[in-house]
Formats: structure tokens, C-alpha cells, sequence
């Protein structure tokens, strides 16, 4: 009988110590904790985010809040968020490490883009003839060609401002299509700026709203971020070509063209797989044009100060478009991945497809700073 007991004991203990420390395998329960409760902790929306490294990997120079720089980039470090008093401002000769994510998310770099003249709107030999393709896309008159003269260095930005950029300005992101490295959309040209009619360019100059975007940015940076002119949006994405593309490249179809897929995403090559989406996609994903700007053709079409009309041909200088009373929708240019062939990619395309209180999955924008006059 004692035998007997012994065993039992022993049994009792041993099934005692399994319903306490039950071993692990792939059919176990799993038990809500702080570090796995989805509904307590936000997951992200990208899942192929490097891990942002430090900004020391650059030679940058610290630039104190309100000084305008003078170097080829400036690196605004929006990484404190929403709720920081002042960004940080570096100036660098150097430009953004792609393989560095920072430079898509908790970094908004921006290039100098010098003074100078161009050639506004489509050249000749830059568009298709009548005959070719079926003529479905014939020289269009708002495009015409004419002399402009910027008289003012600007700096614009490097890439299309990104959802993640956007949420650490404004506490939110707006977007249809998630990822914190791709173009924010979903933003109207009123929300960027302000929509009570002191904002209204050229009108009020760059006047805008303290709660917008640019108002919160120029508030912690004391510089005078915008948009572009359309002006300076053409010739920043030009970078001195005079071809249908900035790649120093003319279209060989206006509607799938190998040499408007090297340069952006756009309606026949959302499939290629490059930046891991298959509507607009990661910013930084296609080839630069020669100054180091990435997505002036396609992605998602860019807001521009102006209002939308046909271009006057005469010689411009620093040219605003024209005031409100003759106009009601913004300038938006570079096309985008959504309805776009690549003939509504070039670099001289514009369309007026936009009330500025519009919002739409395909649209988005990039800043500039306007230097002040010493």
C-alpha cells in the first residue's frame, strides 16, 4: 500500500508542475499582455521601414531658427513631433543616403535650387505629332512655350512631403493609401494654407493660416515654407532639360513609355514593384534628375501656388499666374500613378482638375522656401 501511495504522490506532483510551466508549441494559447495587445499599442502601417539612423552620418552644420541657409540641402529634423517648440535645422553638402529611411520620415531635406532663366512649357520636339499613336494627344495650347526669369534662390524639397512627415507636423495623416515613406494625399490646397481669403495668392502673398501645415512649419523654423510657383516647380523639375522628361529623355509613346518608367510611377508601371505598392508608392523609388529631386513625373500631382489659366507668352519674370478674379481652380503639376499615361507626366504638363478645397487619393505636394531679400 505504501508503494501505491508513493506512486500516486508522485503522479499528483508531476501533473502539478506541467499545469503550472506548460511547455510552448505553436497550438498554445496566447494571453493579452501591454506587449502584444494590438488594441493598446498602434502597429504600423509599413512593413518594410529600415531602422531610422542618426543624422550624424552626414556633415551638417546647425542653422539657428529663423537664418536662412546657404548650402546645396537643409535638413529639418521633425523627429520631436507635433508638440516641439522649435525643428532643428542643419545645412549639409551632402545628399540624403536612400538606403537611410530618416530621409523619408523624421527628416524633411530640401535642395538649393539657384536663380536663372528657362524655357516655360512644352519645346519643340517634346510632344508626339498628330500622326503618332492615333494623335489622341495633340500640342496643347495652356502649355505654350515662353521665357521666364527667377530672379530669387529658392530650396525645395528633395522628395514629396510623406505621410509620416506630414503626421509629425500635424498630428495626423489624412491618406487613403497608409505608409509612412509614401506621398501623403488626401490634402487640399486649403488645407495646406488656409482657406479664409487672407491666404489667397497672389493676392495676400504668403499669407497663411497659423493651423496649417506651412503655418506650423514656419512657426518652428521661422523660414517661409510654401508651395512653388509653378514657375519654380518647372524649372526645379527641369533641372536644365529641355526634353518630355527630365531624364534628358523624350517619350517614345504618350501612352506606355520605357523612358517615363526609369523616372516615377504612373498608370502602366504600378505593377513593377518598386517601393513596394502598387498605387503611388515610396517616395525616393525612381531615378533623380540631375539636381537630386525625386517624383516631379508622377507618384501624385503636386499643388502650386497659382491659379490655373492659360500662360501669357510674353518674357515673365518671377511670374505669380494671375489673381482671383478670372480663376477657380490650382495649378497642379507632374501627373500621377492613377489616370495618367506618360504623356501626363512630362515635365510641362498642368492641369486645373482641382478646386484648392478638393482632396483626392492622387494628389499631394512638396515645399519650398522663399529666401528673403537682403
Amino acid at each position: 500500500m505504501s508503494r501505491f501511495l508513493c506512486v500516486l504522490m508522485a503522479f499528483f506532483l508531476a501533473g502539478c508542475c506541467c499545469c503550472r510551466f506548460p511547455q510552448s508549441n505553436s497550438n498554445d494559447e496566447v494571453f493579452e499582455t501591454p506587449e502584444n495587445n494590438n488594441t493598446s499599442a498602434p502597429v504600423s502601417v509599413d512593413v518594410d521601414v529600415k531602422k531610422e539612423t542618426s543624422i550624424s552620418q552626414y556633415q551638417l552644420v546647425s542653422v539657428a531658427h529663423g537664418t536662412q541657409p546657404s548650402k546645396d540641402y537643409l535638413v529639418i529634423d521633425l523627429s520631436g513631433g507635433p508638440q516641439a517648440p522649435e525643428y532643428p535645422m542643419f545645412e549639409s553638402t551632402i545628399a540624403p543616403n536612400l538606403e537611410d529611411d530618416a530621409c523619408r520620415t523624421n527628416l524633411l531635406w530640401l535642395r538649393r535650387i539657384n536663380k536663372g532663366a528657362f524655357t516655360m512649357g512644352s519645346l519643340d520636339g517634346e510632344q508626339l505629332s498628330r500622326t503618332q499613336d492615333g494623335g489622341r494627344f495633340p500640342h496643347r495650347r495652356n502649355e505654350m512655350p515662353h521665357q521666364v526669369e527667377l530672379t530669387q534662390t529658392y530650396y525645395i524639397g528633395v522628395y514629396e512631403v510623406t505621410q509620416k512627415q506630414y503626421e509629425l507636423v500635424m498630428g495626423g495623416n489624412p491618406s487613403k493609401h497608409l505608409g509612412d515613406m509614401r506621398p501623403v494625399e488626401q490634402v487640399s490646397y486649403d488645407d495646406l494654407r488656409g482657406s479664409s481669403g487672407k491666404q489667397a495668392w497672389p493676392t495676400f502673398g504668403h499669407s497663411v493660416d497659423s493651423v496649417t501645415f506651412f503655418g506650423k512649419l514656419r512657426a518652428k523654423t521661422g523660414l517661409v515654407f510654401d508651395l512653388p510657383t509653378e514657375a519654380q516647380w518647372e524649372y526645379a523639375c527641369r533641372a536644365g532639360t529641355t526634353t518630355a522628361l527630365n531624364s534628358g529623355k523624350n517619350l517614345t509613346a504618350v501612352d506606355e513609355c520605357p523612358n517615363m518608367a526609369e523616372v516615377g510611377r504612373y498608370r502602366r508601371n504600378c505593377s513593377d514593384g518598386k517601393g513596394g505598392y502598387s498605387e503611388h508608392t515610396k517616395v525616393g523609388s525612381y531615378l533623380p534628375n540631375a539636381w537630386g529631386l525625386y517624383d516631379m513625373h508622377g507618384n501624385v500631382w503636386e499643388w502650386c501656388l497659382d491659379w490655373y489659366s492659360d500662360y501669357l507668352l510674353a518674357p515673365q519674370t518671377n511670374p505669380e499666374g494671375p489673381d482671383s478674379s478670372i480663376c477657380t481652380h490650382r495649378v497642379v503639376r507632374g501627373g500621377s500613378w492613377k489616370y495618367n499615361y506618360a504623356q501626363n507626366c512630362r515635365s510641362a504638363i498642368r492641369d486645373d482638375i482641382y478646386f484648392p478645397s478638393d482632396r483626392s487619393d492622387d494628389g499631394g505636394f512638396r515645399v519650398v522656401i522663399f529666401l528673403l531679400d537682403k
